[in-house]
């Protein structure tokens, strides 16, 4: 006979079914028949004691059949760009400015030149892809790919054309809508990868994946860059360190470090839940495979072309109040006061420490240890809202950590519409459609810019919450599951578990015991 919780009638060994574990999605699910009763909870958690499962479309292959049917819609909202091919004003009118497409004439792509190459020829020609060293390697086959599609054309002949009449040529245009569609490709499979690493970290909580699964946040900003890569990285480090295996989460970090700088934040999460539940002997091997890994992957960047390798430091530690954040706004409402670009950089990045620092303090005070994902989504939010810049697309980096921390669709529901209104603004303001009479300032912008900032902190809030009252922490509730039979069944890992037999409790290491 299988145990029940306090909590919703839940059986222990079952999957929580977000239709009795969030109250949004049950008030949603009315129009259907309501939410799941006991006696499907009942034989669901049957079911899986025995190893079996009543159905083929198991959590797991639904939620991969979602994400798929979000990134489709995101290649819809891509269409107007697609016609147009990324030229004029459409780009910014329609939300579907694309760096990657950018990217490609841009830079020495289109004529396939190593993204690190310090030819002078090719510097005169085009700049340095300002990209981390994975991003770059990713970008560089993409290109590749895209030639050989586009019928391997002489790439040694455009040489004879000016960079920029070369960006205006229609066939280089069709081949910066292939380049886009192969990365389209990498992204989608990068995105299922992240749901199938997200529906696996919480054993008895896939649907928490649905977080980033249908997230509105993916579908706008899903395809404008390549944060996926280290947003997929991120999921696995998550996946792995809940499965106690730390060194594979630092390789996990590694490369997520190498496709961007803010995955290693997530090492110190994982030291923090090291130290509250004594598992501090995994920190310096996750540590060690982390640099390891990221040393591997910029290794062929630093040795081919260590100067323009350092370009993408250089130029992401002197970026300025450009967009998207406070800083932005305050630069732009002071005017000749405003505080000038270094005392910007310096006064922002001091912040980024102090709420770091403040961040640790009270992962190390409050009663119970917080999970990993509450701790990297605090960590990466001070990231986000201190830093001199932010666009929509680096929302991406809050996405499966949201998922995850915060498993109530009314709060994620908030942030997002927060970014997705901030998205708008952004574009329209970037294409001068948002450009006042008479000189006065962008305040639709700044409205933007302020219903962004309030969005994430609203998430962070409801986090910090959370953590400090953890009674209202939906994830923190399996604590208080009781006790699973002694001697429970071996899954056959149908169900996405590992395959081995759990002993007294089905909870992974992200949910601290």
């Amino acid at each position: 006979m299988s145990r029940v919780s306090s909590r919703g009638g839940e059986p222990a060994a079952g999957h929580v079914h977000p239709t009795v574990d969030d109250r949004l999605v049950a008030a949603l699910s009315e129009p259907v028949g309501g939410p799941v009763g006991s006696r499907a909870r009942a034989r669901s958690a049957r079911d899986s004691q025995d190893g079996r499962h009543g159905s083929w479309w198991t959590p797991v292959r639904v939620l991969l059949g979602l994400t798929a049917l979000t990134f489709a819609l995101g290649l819809v909202v891509e269409t107007s760009c697609v016609s147009a091919r990324w030229s004029g004003d459409v780009a910014y009118s329609h939300l579907c400015t694309s760096e990657v497409a950018e990217s490609y004439t841009d830079t020495g792509l289109v004529e396939g030149t190593w993204p690190w190459d310090g030819d002078p020829t090719s510097l005169d020609r085009h700049p340095v892809l300002e990209e981390p060293a994975l991003t770059g390697l990713w970008a560089y086959a993409a290109a590749r790919v895209t030639h050989v599609l586009a019928g391997a054309p002489e790439l040694s002949e455009r040489y004879a054309v000016s960079a920029d009449a070369l960006a205006r040529d229609p066939d280089i245009r069709r081949e910066r809508v292939i380049f886009v569609g192969v990365n389209a490709i990498g992204f989608a499979v990068l995105a299922l990868l992240t749901t199938w690493a997200l529906s696996l970290v919480h054993r008895r909580r896939p649907w928490d994946a649905a977080g980033f699964a249908v997230a509105p946040v993916l579908v706008v900003t899903g395809l404008s860059a390549w944060h996926l890569l280290a947003v997929s990285a991120v999921a696995l480090a998550l996946l792995a360190w809940s499965r106690g295996r730390a060194a594979l989460a630092g390789v996990a970090v590694g490369v997520g470090a190498a496709a961007g700088v803010w995955p290693v934040l997530l090492l110190i999460a994982f030291a923090l839940s090291a130290l509250r539940t004594r598992r501090v002997r995994e920190v310096l091997p996750c540590a060690v495979a982390a640099l390891a890994t990221w040393a591997a992957l910029n290794a062929p960047a630093f040795v081919s072309g260590r100067a323009q390798w350092e370009r993408f430091w250089a130029v992401a530690a002197d970026r300025g109040p450009d967009a998207g954040t406070f800083w932005t706004v305050l630069d732009g409402a002071l005017g000749d006061d405003a505080p000038t670009h270094a005392t910007v950089l310096l006064v922002s990045w001091v912040l980024v420490g102090v709420w770091v620092a403040a961040v640790v303090a009270f992962a190390l005070l409050v009663p119970a240890p917080p999970r990993v994902s509450q701790v990297a989504l605090l960590l990466v939010a001070g990231f986000v809202l201190l830093r001199p810049s932010f666009e929509p697309h680096q929302a991406l980096w809050l996405l499966p950590l949201a998922a995850l921390a915060r498993p109530r669709w009314r709060d994620l529901l908030v942030w997002q519409g927060s970014v997705v209104l901030f998205a708008a603004l952004h574009s329209w303001w970037l294409g001068g459609l948002l450009d006042p009479g008479g000189n006065g300032p962008p305040a639709f912008y700044w409205l933007g810019i302020g219903v962004h900032v309030v969005g994430t902190l609203w998430l962070v809030a409801c986090v910090v919450g959370d953590v400090w009252w953890d009674d209202d922490d939906p994830v923190a509730a399996e604590r208080r599951q009781p006790a699973a039979p002694a001697a429970p069944p071996v899954s056959d890992g149908s169900d996405g578990s590992d395959g081995s037999a759990q002993v007294t409790t089905t909870r992974s290491n992200d949910v601290v015991v």
